[in-house]
């Protein structure tokens, strides 16, 4: 296995530190329905899944109520053993592995979950790798979803931020931001586009309007504000916000 980084060090603590099992993975605890929405669109109750980057099991304990069977792995220890006494294991199961040189995983799989974990990877190069061995995981006409955030995203809401006087956003510095295009064909080489979606009303909501109003030092996750943002998003998420999407989602078979 590889020697633990900086980030990998953070979730570890992170998962031994943080009470709230809901905020335990994200602070946004909004953003993260939004994704559940857009993944539940693609699971069936016949499908025998695999979930990348687990945390504590938040989402895997959502996710098994949709399908047939969930194998969730994370590279934080402290992750995994939260997941099994807190959630715990049903049409489930937990185990510790590593997504660049994995140990554990058996056989194929109908579809591949992965939200928000190649941010976490060191650079480009171990993104790529660990995309490499997820279409490795997919049976022929399974699929990947795939939720990640990208550096696009970013460098628009700051451009937009910068017209309206606020201060740039500035990405976690544990996390490593690729470009769309940068992955994107990474994965068309041998995988189908199905789908894809955004978070770009969201985002432009809480990213940019919220501060505006509040200030910028005012601004905090999970408010009543963020919370109606949400119902705004899913009612209205057009495509003239994609730009402003730090999160964007592709759906793609094998």
């Amino acid at each position: 296995m590889l020697v633990k980084t900086k980030t990998d060090v953070h979730w570890n603590s992170r998962a031994a530190s943080v009470a709230n099992d809901i905020e335990v993975n994200i602070m946004d605890i909004f953003q993260r329905e939004l994704e559940y929405d857009y993944v539940g669109k693609y699971l069936r109750a016949d499908m025998r899944v695999l979930e990348v980057g687990c945390g504590n099991g938040f989402s895997t304990k959502r996710f098994r109520e949709l399908v047939e069977h969930v194998d969730a792995f994370d590279y934080a220890e402290n992750m995994i053993e939260r997941a099994r006494t807190g959630v715990g294991e049903q049409n489930n199961r937990f185990f510790h592995d590593n997504v660049l040189q994995p140990r554990y995983i058996q056989g194929v799989y109908d579809a591949v979950i992965c939200v928000r974990v190649l941010i976490n990877l060191a650079n480009l190069q171990q993104q790529k790798q660990a995309l490499t061995n997820m279409k490795n995981w997919i049976r022929p006409g399974g699929l990947l979803i795939l939720v990640e955030g990208y550096r696009d995203g970013f460098e628009e809401l700051n451009r937009l931020r910068e017209q309206v006087e606020l201060p740039p956003l500035q990405p976690a510095r544990i996390n490593v931001y690729s470009s769309i295009n940068e992955l994107l064909p990474e994965l068309q080489q041998s995988l189908a586009l199905v789908d894809t979606f955004h978070l770009g009303a969201y985002d432009y909501l809480t990213r940019v309007l919220y501060p505006l109003i509040v200030g910028a030092d005012n601004a905090k996750h999970n408010t009543n504000f963020s919370e109606k943002c949400v119902e705004l998003a899913r009612a209205f998420n057009p495509d003239a916000f994609k730009p402003f999407s730090r999160v964007q989602g592709f759906v793609l078979r094998k």
